[in-house]
């Protein structure tokens, strides 16, 4: 038998691309049932809560896409190996930690910092993806096969869309307090519930838009 790391590695980097985008659509199906003012708040927010627990595998997956992703691109002639590449992959480890003990600290104080520790890892990874992606692009060193760069600069934009609908998904509270005042307040609540899933629905289609470009750009390697 003969199994090679880089065909494990691929392997990999397929199947966490399917619970990324598989785990996406799962909770934006799941997102619809807010809308649904026939069911009551209660019965709505258990929904809500099965929808953080569907979420964690998209979460996860992209997390972990990120080392398999710079460990497959040293065979298409990426610079980044070796110890920084080692790096990379404890880096990603203990973000992954830490997203799920967001996850499992959800609603108290502790998981608050934690949330807010998560979401500047965000933005500063994605300002360094895009950043080294772009330069990448532009003076055709470092990294000169172009698709690989702008996987690059595209993974950071996945990131950068993460944040848009986290704080779309942080104003969700406003909306439910809305609605368990009832009488005038609930009528309020029930439209910026809808209004906050229509911006959902617009993130989630960029983000599945982002993540098949991707896909696109690492299977059939256009230039």
């Amino acid at each position: 038998m003969n199994i090679q790391i880089h065909n494990v590695l691929a392997f990999f980097h397929v199947v966490f691309f399917v619970y990324a985008i598989g785990g996406d659509i799962a909770v934006y199906f799941i997102g619809q049932y807010m809308t649904r003012d026939q069911l009551s708040i209660e019965e709505r927010l258990r929904v809500r809560s099965m929808r953080f627990l569907v979420d964690m595998s998209a979460r996860s997956s992209l997390v972990l896409l990120l080392p398999i992703g710079f460990n497959l691109a040293v065979a298409f002639g990426s610079p980044i190996k070796g110890n920084v590449l080692y790096l990379i992959w404890i880096a990603s480890f203990l973000w992954l930690f830490l997203v799920w003990q967001v996850h499992f600290n959800r609603g108290t104080p502790l998981g608050e910092l934690l949330k807010k520790i998560d979401l500047s890892v965000r933005y500063l990874l994605a300002t360094i993806l895009i950043g080294f992606g772009s330069y990448c692009l532009l003076t055709n060193t470092l990294i000169t096969t172009d698709w690989l760069a702008l996987k690059i600069v595209l993974f950071g934009a996945i990131l950068l869309n993460g944040i848009w609908i986290r704080s779309i998904v942080g104003s969700w509270q406003d909306a439910v307090d809305l609605v368990l005042a009832g009488d005038t307040s609930r009528t309020l609540g029930e439209e910026l519930i809808k209004k906050n899933q229509a911006l959902l629905n617009k993130a989630a289609l960029l983000i599945w838009v982002l993540v098949i470009a991707m896909a696109f750009l690492g299977q059939v390697k256009p230039f």
